[in-house]
């Protein structure tokens, strides 16, 4: 299949097919275009951080929203010329505006100028007034990499990236020269730096494509994608992380071409971390892996009605939240498009729209729930579980492991061996204790488990750090591990780890705020003696001491009726999010 065409809707395409790939594989590199990528890594620009209205956003975080194809012209230029330019989005503002940015692509002209391409079925334009409610419902960035901004030309385009920038919305994807159409516009927040690109697979003719000092889009292919990889490079020691947004695929179908899927694998080696498609004006699905992201396609969002395609109006505000280190949240919300005016989806109608979703998100490894939370598929059996999170997260860092089926086995009971592997993993990181060769102990030195057992090593690094002992004949590896010793390994962690000074016996020692690793305050002492007196009698003073210091830090949880259950085993979904706390507290935490 060419990924060279036209709209499907034109009922031809526009054969450039191997000659076109000749013909721009000869092309050289325009100048300017060399030293923009030259001088990308030196000169980023910033841009005005749009103030959040609806939610005070955490410090530690920024929220974007993206959603997918969005017209001005036609049918919704009628809507805004009877109701006011609000009138197409009034159903999603509140949404969109809660976002620290809003990301969307601009499937048309807006201005006066131009003419219409001659022989094109389609061409939109709308009218620079329509901008105002694209600004006023929050919509910060738009993609101009399309097939339908160049529709009236080269002066119906620069003058729409013009108007775009006086309504104090940021135009990509298009410009008056390569280096501008390429140039990747730098989200701030928070300290947190996001560099957005965009870029198009889809055109009629290459010379909408800007070359040099011709103006024109940002155009990349699969299989010709030197200057959409460059331009990643060169920003991605500079940022924090790097969205591309493109125009890609075939119109009204939801399964990505072999193509795209070759330009996603190209974008996400080159260190692509957020990969937003449009122009299949239908939903497709998700692939996120915990680290990166990528939606096919969002859909139509602002659009004329197409009661001939139900599914074209249907679309999506995919909402991410990100810290300076990990995509912490992927929340998808369906819409949908009535006559002109879009809404966000509710009740069985939602439902619906995220089953679909779901469905077509499967093949990569993705899970949608009913709530519209996009999820990596890890473990089959800890989708609906409530220690979801800390599973994934964990097993994402390597600590903890499934089994050869591919299940996690959430609610089976944790083995003392299986725990102290993760325990270890966490002070001295996997890679370490997985590549290392050399013997902490010689023989006969260790006799908690032979040579041969898969945990050894990992069990000598904490035998090593007297977190262990060396000999226990009582101490079993494969038995499962109580609540009491899973306290005791934590806070002969935290006090070994960090080289601590250890406290009393009675759990005194602690001052307060400024207690050091292993103590407890007299005061938290004393209340929680009191409270679990019959269940920490039966322990010796090391466990009673650990066990309180668990309490106090908020590792280990009693149960309902106000009991610790102390001999009980605890679950692998238990000892993972207490692993998760204990890590929180260390501030080791992805």
């Amino acid at each position: 299949m060419t990924e060279f065409f036209a709209l499907l809707k034109d009922n031809s395409f526009i054969g450039l097919g191997q000659a076109g790939h000749a013909l721009i594989g000869g092309r050289p590199l325009g100048i300017r275009l060399l030293c923009f990528l030259l001088i990308l890594a030196l000169a980023l620009t910033l841009i005005p951080v749009q103030a959040a209205s609806a939610q005070t956003k955490a410090s530690q975080t920024v929220t974007l929203n993206f959603v997918g194809d969005i017209l001005l012209a036609s049918r919704i230029q009628d809507l805004i010329d009877a109701e006011g330019p609000m009138a197409p989005w009034i159903g999603v503002k509140d949404l969109l505006q809660s976002a620290d940015f809003t990301i969307g692509n601009l499937e048309c002209a807006v201005g006066t100028t131009g003419s219409p391409m001659p022989d094109k079925q389609w061409t939109f334009r709308a009218s620079p007034e329509t901008l105002q409610g694209l600004k006023d419902a929050g919509v910060d960035v738009v993609s101009l990499a399309n097939n339908h901004t160049l529709d009236f030309g080269v002066e119906g385009l620069l003058e729409t990236i013009e108007n775009v920038k006086n309504y104090g919305v940021i135009p990509i994807g298009a410009g008056p020269d390569e280096a501008s159409a390429r140039h990747p516009v730098i989200l701030e927040k928070h300290g947190i730096r996001i560099a957005l690109f965009a870029t198009s697979m889809v055109i009629p003719v290459w010379e909408w494509a800007a070359e040099g000092d011709r103006p024109g889009l940002a155009v990349d292919y699969s299989m010709w994608n030197h200057n959409i990889v460059t331009g990643i490079e060169a920003v991605r020691p500079h940022v924090d992380y790097i969205v591309v947004y493109l125009h890609w695929g075939e119109e009204r179908t939801t399964e990505p071409e072999d193509w795209v899927l070759r330009m996603e694998k190209v974008l996400r080696d080159a260190g692509a971390d957020i990969i937003i498609g449009s122009h299949p004006h239908v939903l497709r699905g998700l692939r996120f892996d915990g680290k990166s992201l990528t939606a096919f396609s969002l859909g139509n969002f602002i659009f004329t009605t197409r009661p001939d395609c139900p599914a074209c109006q249907i679309g999506a505000i995919l909402s991410i939240t990100l810290s300076k280190t990990a995509i912490e949240e992927v929340v998808i919300h369906p819409t949908e498009i009535v006559w002109g005016k879009t809404f966000v989806m509710e009740d069985q109608a939602k439902l619906d729209a995220l089953a679909t979703l779901d469905l077509l998100s499967g093949p990569f490894d993705t899970d949608i729930t009913s709530s519209g939370q996009v999820l990596e598929r890890i473990f089959p059996d800890v989708l609906d579980h409530w220690a979801r999170v800390n599973v994934n997260k964990l097993a994402r860092l390597g600590i903890v492991t499934g089994f050869e089926d591919g299940r996690f086995l959430p609610d089976k009971p944790v083995t003392r061996a299986e725990f102290a592997t993760t325990l270890a993993r966490v002070i001295a990181g996997k890679l370490e204790l997985d590549n290392t060769d050399v013997p902490l102990f010689g023989p006969d030195e260790f006799t908690l488990c032979a040579p041969g057992h898969w945990a050894y090593t990992y069990l000598t690094y904490l035998a090593g750090m007297s977190i262990l002992p060396a000999h226990d004949p009582e101490w079993i590896p494969d038995e499962f591990c109580p609540r009491a010793e899973v306290c005791t390994l934590l806070w002969k962690a935290a006090v070994r780890h960090n080289a601590a000074n250890d406290m009393d016996k009675n759990g005194n020692g602690g001052t307060g705020e400024d207690a050091e690793d292993g103590a407890v305050t007299t005061g938290i002492t004393d209340r929680l003696w009191s409270q679990f007196r019959n269940e920490l009698e039966s322990l010796d003073p090391e466990s009673q001491t650990a066990v309180m210091w668990c309490i106090s830090e908020s590792l280990l949880m009693g149960y309902d009726d106000g009991t610790l259950r102390l001999d009980n085993p605890v679950t692998r979904a238990e000892a993972a999010t207490i692993i998760r706390r204990f890590m929180n507290r260390q501030n080791n935490v992805p």
